[in-house]
């Protein structure tokens, strides 16, 4: 004959449902609401079901013979409110009381005997890996075209070009930047690169023999590491591992495209360099060359 019932009936802070003993209760089971909070702060009030298990369901807050022990859990259709990736955290308090002798339990309701506090930390950890992306700020695209500014070096002999670009990026992965660790592997297209310096990667002239170094042109890649802030070589095709990403003093707040809200991105700027070469060794043209970027977030994230 023990019920399980809130500690408020309107504040949902840590459960809201009827606070005394009522023989027919009209409130239904699934009228327990509770306020989870975003770690971005926003607020969500869903409306929990909380019942007496046993034979027969019936709210935790009405007698029932024959029932054992209480459950409360979350519908489906309101965990589908969280819509915005990463934990989500609520504290329910609830008390177990037992019926007595009570003249107004069908009206008013009764206070009831105190047997136990039930109380549950609740930790939801949102996913949409479906969009995890790599972000670039300055491109509304996934794919941007990039020039390597080449500016002419003047020299006694002969005239010489290097070049330096910067890309801004951004890594999500799909849970508000909750994993710890990253993979990412830098590659070009994968074209013949006869006598190019280990780890460089290449454009090539358009149409033209891509086997002939004239018509080749070698840069290098650097990516600043989040996790120290300091700039780390890429080698091309080989991969690079980051750990303790999850670090939110290191974590970027963005607005991206088909997440809801505002989302933390782990920020992993990019440099190209060209190292400088003489004119007369390359043939005039147009270079173009494709860098693929391979990222690959850890499924495991750290504990609260």
């Amino acid at each position: 004959m023990n019920s399980l019932i809130c500690y408020s009936e309107t504040d949902a802070t840590y459960g809201a449902c009827p606070t005394k003993l009522i023989w027919y209760s009209s409130v239904p089971a699934n009228s327990l609401k509770l306020i989870f909070k975003h770690e971005g702060n926003t607020r969500v009030t869903l409306n929990l079901t909380s019942e007496k298990n046993g034979t027969g369901a019936a709210a935790s807050w009405r007698p029932a013979y024959l029932q054992y022990g209480f459950s409360v859990y979350i519908p489906s259709s309101e965990l589908n409110k969280l819509n915005l990736p990463g934990k989500w955290q609520a504290s329910l308090k609830m008390r177990v009381k037992a019926w007595d002798n009570c003249d107004t339990q069908f009206t008013t309701g009764c206070n009831g005997f105190q047997r136990a506090d039930w109380n549950a930390s609740i930790v939801l950890d949102v996913t949409d890996l479906g969009r995890q992306q790599i972000y670039f700020p300055a491109f509304s695209t996934a794919t941007p075209q990039v020039s390597l500014n080449l500016n002419n070096r003047p020299g006694v002999k002969n005239v010489t070009a290097s070049g330096t670009t910067l890309l801004d990026m951004c890594l999500y992965d799909g849970s508000n930047s909750s994993s710890n660790r990253v993979s990412l592997l830098f590659q070009d297209e994968g074209a013949n690169a006869s006598g190019r310096p280990a780890g460089q990667f290449s454009v090539y002239r358009q149409g033209a023999d891509k086997n002939k170094a004239a018509n080749r042109l070698d840069y290098q890649v650097s990516v600043i590491n989040p996790t120290t802030g300091a700039a780390q070589r890429v080698s091309n095709g080989s991969e690079i591992i980051w750990t303790n990403t999850d670090r939110r003093n290191i974590q970027r707040q963005v607005v991206l495209a088909g997440v809801p809200g505002v989302a933390l991105c782990v920020p992993a700027p990019i440099t190209l360099t060209t190292p400088a070469f003489r004119l007369t060794d390359k043939t005039a043209g147009r270079y173009t060359g494709t860098l693929r970027i391979i990222y690959t977030p850890t499924t495991q994230t750290s504990t609260p």
